[in-house]
């Protein structure tokens, strides 16, 4: 599991948004209480952070998805484009989704980092924060593995002609292969350290590695890179 000691307060800035004030100041004040965040609340349910906010820092960008319907929340997202998957100093989290929506999956594909459902105890929604900063994903295993195979299956579609390894623009070891594709569903370094057998310092070392190998900046675009290459 990931910890405190892995990323730098000071390095962060919190934009909390949403249509609810309440639930707004709730996680704002919760951010700032467990994490020590430099906070700024939304007015409008809409908003986008002002540019000025961040600086250099990296953006944790808090939803609270309390009374949002599917439109309301992919429009929302519409607002930012591409930027969620290709800008490294943002990361889009969302609180108090209704389930029955069921659109975690499109999501994922927009490059939102994690999705917690309503009444979230305290202590997960500190893990779930902390999972985000850290760079992880937090969705459903399940869910993960589904999106990597509806990828798989539509690569294979645009490319049946072509042979597996005309896909794989990098060079991976077989444990990088593995450690990979534990990243695609969705693993933390913990979890990837316990299903291979090894020290979570040699997962940290070879997912540097597989980073710097594929060109990406984090681990949602490396899990992206291996639904559309790792088959």
């Amino acid at each position: 599991m990931s910890s405190l000691a892995d990323f730098v307060v000071q390095d962060w800035v919190a934009y909390v948004v949403g249509q609810q004030n309440i639930q707004k100041g709730l996680l704002a004040s919760f951010l700032e209480r467990e994490f020590g965040f430099h906070c700024q609340v939304a007015e409008d349910g809409l908003d986008q952070p002002p540019l000025a906010l961040a600086g250099d820092r990296s953006l944790l960008l808090l939803r609270d998805c309390s009374g949002d319907e599917a439109e309301t929340l992919f429009t929302y997202l519409d607002l930012f484009g591409n930027r969620l998957l290709d800008d490294d100093k943002i990361y889009m989290a969302l609180t108090n989704l209704d389930s029955d929506l069921d659109i975690e999956a499109e999501l994922l594909r927009r490059g939102v980092r994690g999705v917690v459902n309503a009444n979230a105890a305290p202590n997960l929604l500190i893990r779930f924060i902390l999972a985000v900063v850290t760079g992880e994903l937090w969705f459903p295993r399940n869910l993960v593995s589904r999106c990597i195979l509806e990828s798989r299956g539509q690569i294979n579609n645009k490319y049946e002609n072509r042979s597996s390894t005309s896909l794989l623009p990098a060079t991976l070891t077989v444990r990088e292969r593995e450690v990979l594709l534990e990243v695609g569903i969705g693993s933390t370094n913990e979890q990837i350290a316990e299903h291979l057998c090894i020290s979570q310092h040699t997962v940290k070392s070879h997912i540097y590695r597989i980073f710097r190998k594929i060109n990406v900046p984090n681990r949602l675009q490396a899990a992206l890179w291996a639904s559309k290459y790792l088959v």
